[in-house]
């Protein structure tokens, strides 16, 4: 029940929202990263593209994953800490298949916007190029670690993608 009833006010809330989005710059797979914090606009925006969402064994990857489902991603179970091997194993068949799995390049184990080796690793492993998507937007923010955005209904919400060859830092800016 989880699942349907924040499936159904992410979609409502998103019609809301005067979106301003580039194309996508990548036309085949990839790998999507973003930070934890700017996920909900990304999940509600990325519909039907092929996006297949990469989320921890945890409890609130748990509800998280309901919530996709519902939204129609696909869902792969994994992190750094349980399922790592897993999940880039299922993720490396989804790219080969060109799809373009997502994941939030930060966690709670690190300090929020450093990004992790996960999206790089997978990657570099595929010969994929990373797609950085970042948010910007009016909003509720959350007082947790990771400063979780709900974007105002009616709010302009500013989609940048930037590609990443894997040289140097992931831009994250």
């Amino acid at each position: 029940m989880f699942g349907f009833v924040v499936a159904l006010l992410v979609r409502l809330l998103a019609l809301t929202w005067r979106v301003e989005r580039p194309p996508f710059p990548v036309a085949g797979p990839c790998v999507l990263a973003f930070l934890h914090g700017e996920q909900l606009p990304l999940v509600a925006l990325h519909r039907g593209m092929g996006v297949v969402g990469i989320v921890s064994r945890s409890r609130d990857g748990e509800r998280l994953s309901a919530v996709l489902t519902r939204l129609g991603y696909p869902v792969l179970r994994g992190s750094t800490s349980a399922g790592g091997t897993e999940v880039l194993v299922a993720a490396s068949h989804a790219l080969a298949r060109g799809e373009r799995p997502a994941l939030a390049v930060d966690g709670p184990r690190g300090p929020a916007g450093r990004p992790g080796p996960g999206a790089a690793g997978l990657a570099r492993r595929a010969g994929v190029p990373v797609v950085v998507g970042r948010v910007e937007s009016a909003g509720w923010r959350a007082r947790s670690w990771d400063r979780f955005l709900v974007p105002w209904p009616f709010a302009r919400v500013r989609v940048r993608y930037r590609v990443w060859d894997g040289v140097g830092e992931m831009p994250l800016d």
